[in-house]
């Protein structure tokens, strides 16, 4: 894989993140970051919440931001369209298990001839969460939407303790400890490949009953410490 021009399909969640470190670990060559801004709010193949700030992270870690509106009509049309425009040979995705996910961006990729590179695709989720301490991630939870998980976990940092927590939330009341399928969605404020760190400076909560979201209304780059200017 050493050197493949590659795209990062990411909407600044732990597994799209932890897809782009693993890849690069494994020598590909990322030539930039990929969001899609999906129309619909409950896509089924794309996450929406504060996927805007991605900008940032491509930022922070030194590679160009592309995003691009998906219509509710043509969500798929749209990720085909962008990718056939760009000299890429892979693309990386942070799939984990939703078989739904992956046989769309495999067809897409396949009619393309493009390689997808899905690292995370069926591990548990000890595994997972020993990569995201591995590469030094740190995500914050934005979105809720399980039973069990309430008001207090939007803006709680997925640190050991509180993974911890999150796996003996997920076996009391039945949710995916990795949050795949909805159950809660990740933003990445830092990361062994970033060179800045992503600080929160305001955010609002929106809470819907049972359910809810952290709008991350000002996020800046920060120097991060022991890292010069240069």
């Amino acid at each position: 894989m050493d050197n493949v021009k590659a795209l990062a399909l990411a909407s600044g969640g732990k597994d799209s993140i932890l897809a782009i470190h693993m890849a690069v670990k494994r020598s590909v060559k990322l030539e930039g970051i990929l969001t899609i801004l999906p129309e619909d709010p409950e896509s089924m193949l794309y996450h929406t919440p504060n996927v805007e700030h991605v900008e940032k992270i491509a930022e922070s870690l030194g590679t160009k931001w592309i995003s691009i509106d998906a219509p509710k009509d043509a969500e798929e049309a749209a990720l085909s369209q962008i990718l056939s425009s760009l000299d890429i040979k892979m693309l990386i995705t942070g799939g984990i298990k939703s078989k739904y996910q992956r046989d769309k961006f495999d067809n897409i990729c396949q009619a393309l001839s493009i390689s997808l590179y899905s690292p995370l695709w069926g591990l548990k989720a000890s595994e997972i969460y020993s990569m995201i301490d591995r590469f030094k991630l740190d995500p914050i939870i934005i979105a809720v939407a399980s039973l069990g998980l309430g008001k207090e976990w939007l803006g709680q940092h997925l640190n050991p303790q509180n993974v911890k927590k999150l796996f003996a939330l997920s076996e009391k009341y039945q949710f995916d400890p990795t949050g795949e399928g909805g159950d809660f969605e990740t933003f990445v404020l830092n990361g062994l490949m970033y060179r800045k760190q992503l600080l929160v400076e305001s955010a609002q909560v929106r809470w819907y009953g049972d359910r809810g979201t952290l709008s991350l209304d000002k996020v800046t780059l920060l120097e991060k410490e022991g890292v010069g200017n240069a």
